[in-house]
């Protein structure tokens, strides 16, 4: 069965600007639909520097099923999406789906409330590191860690790395 070419992109205020613009425009130049998903379809979300993105999509007017990568940004986001019960059951869902899930720097904090880390190897900015442990994950202090179907990675400076993974993990 082929993989869908569905990838989205998780978006709220305060987003770190690289970390969700990089990994859409990567997967834009090597032929995924991506979409962004926000609480609202149609709003416009502001990073830490003020650089809008539009939502495509809410969270749950995707199918879980259809995608195939999801990323989530770093910043301060994370830390707003996860407290979406729909945001939660999307990663969720879309992880126990098969997708390729990707997250950087504070993003590890929306995988942590999808509960979908537990025993399993993933690396974030350092100061997120206890609240990873006490879900159950691994922390390891590399650039980009690959497990399963979870590629996660630590600051902008890692964007190259992590998007090469989650290319070759999606296939």
């Amino acid at each position: 069965m082929a993989k869908t070419k569905l990838a989205v992109v998780l978006a709220e205020n305060i987003y770190e600007d690289l970390e969700l613009h990089y990994p859409r425009l990567r997967l834009i130049e090597a032929g995924w639909e991506v979409l962004v998903a926000g609480p609202e379809k149609g709003a416009t979300y502001e990073s830490k520097h003020g650089y809008p993105v539009k939502a495509d999509a809410n969270f749950e007017a995707l199918d879980p099923k259809a995608v195939g990568i999801l990323i989530v940004p770093g910043g301060y986001a994370p830390d707003k999406l996860r407290r979406y019960p729909a945001c939660n059951k999307l990663v969720h869902a879309a992880c126990a789906a098969g997708a390729t899930i990707g997250f950087i720097c504070h993003a590890g904090w929306v995988p942590i409330s999808a509960k979908i880390l537990k025993g399993k190897r993933v690396t974030a900015h350092f100061s997120i590191r206890d609240d990873l442990e006490n879900a159950g994950a691994i922390w390891v202090d590399e650039p980009c860690v690959v497990d399963g179907n979870l590629v996660s990675a630590q600051v902008p400076k890692d964007l190259p790395a992590f998007m090469q993974a989650i290319l070759a993990n999606a296939g």
